[in-house]
């Protein structure tokens, strides 16, 4: 009987896992919605402020302003990498703190000194745990993720790079394509990158700027970095939770089959059990005739 009963015993410690584990799935099923939606209503803003910085991406004024100037020698770089501050996502983490190693070994080979920035508890324990030290870290925008944590960061990143402190800054995260499909990159985010428009003699339309091109361009760029920065940190938000429900399935899905395997066991031990005992009984009754 001990077997039988240590049977049933895994069979409910499974169950109370499954249950716990769908509704975790249900959880971020729920939150990959809300990010989802933020993430597409995102995406119409910053395209918006790329076309309008592509029809001014051939002036002067774009051209030399301070937050595009290419640097032609890489002392210096930063990275940073975003991860969540919970786990059960499946490599989702790990994948951003290799991609984020990866990067500061390439750096440093080329001669470049590396300044790491980290947002999330998952990857500030992963560089901790190397004995990497960090130049920044942020626990609080993958919980309470706001527009202006979102400036705050992006106004670091911009100051040190105006201040020459870093020469290129790039940012590891995982791009939200859709709920079935995300894929990890590295995005420079300084210097700026702004699609290179058309030529003049070749545009449809000849824009007049009002006031000139030299103010739209001081003040979008820094909204356009700003955008950019948040349309990063969504992304990967939305993918975040797009992992764990992924997860939470394949261990409800696992826990289910377990649950199946232990009731078949179940039954044998059961039926063997009544076997034996049926055995001895009649063992025990032709004995006693044989008496």
């Amino acid at each position: 009987m001990a077997k039988v009963r240590d049977t049933k015993n895994r069979i409910n410690a499974v169950s109370k896992t499954r249950k716990i584990t769908r509704t975790m799935e249900m959880v971020s099923t729920s939150k990959l919605k809300r990010w989802q939606t933020l993430v597409l209503a995102s995406r119409p803003y910053s395209e918006a402020l790329k076309e309008v910085l592509l029809q001014l991406s051939s002036s002067p004024a774009a051209l030399s302003h301070p937050l595009m100037e290419q640097r032609k020698e890489i002392r210096r770089a930063a990275v940073l990498f975003i991860t969540s501050n919970r786990g059960l996502c499946g490599a989702f983490n790990n994948i951003i703190c290799k991609k984020a190693h990866q990067l500061r070994d390439d750096y440093s080979r080329k001669g470049a000194e590396i300044e790491l920035f980290a947002v999330g508890k998952k990857g500030i324990s992963y560089f901790r745990h190397l004995g990497i030290p960090l130049a920044y870290t942020d626990i609080s925008i993958a919980d309470k993720f706001s527009s202006e944590q979102c400036r705050e960061l992006t106004r670091l990143l911009s100051d040190a790079f105006l201040t020459h402190r870093v020469d290129r800054v790039e940012v590891v995260y995982v791009n939200f394509i859709s709920a079935g499909s995300q894929r990890l990159v590295s995005e420079q985010l300084f210097p700026l990158s702004v699609p290179a428009g058309p030529e003049r003699e070749i545009r449809e339309t000849d824009f007049i700027f009002e006031p000139d091109p030299e103010e739209i361009v001081n003040t979008l760029l820094p909204l356009f970095a700003q955008s950019t920065m948040y349309r990063m940190i969504a992304e990967n938000t939305a993918s975040e939770q797009a992992a764990r429900r992924k997860a939470m399935k394949q261990a409800t899905d696992n826990a289910e089959d377990m649950i199946t395997y232990l009731t078949r066991r179940l039954n044998r031990e059961r039926q063997y059990q009544i076997t034996k005992e049926l055995s001895e009984i009649v063992g025990g009754s032709e004995a006693i005739k044989a008496g």
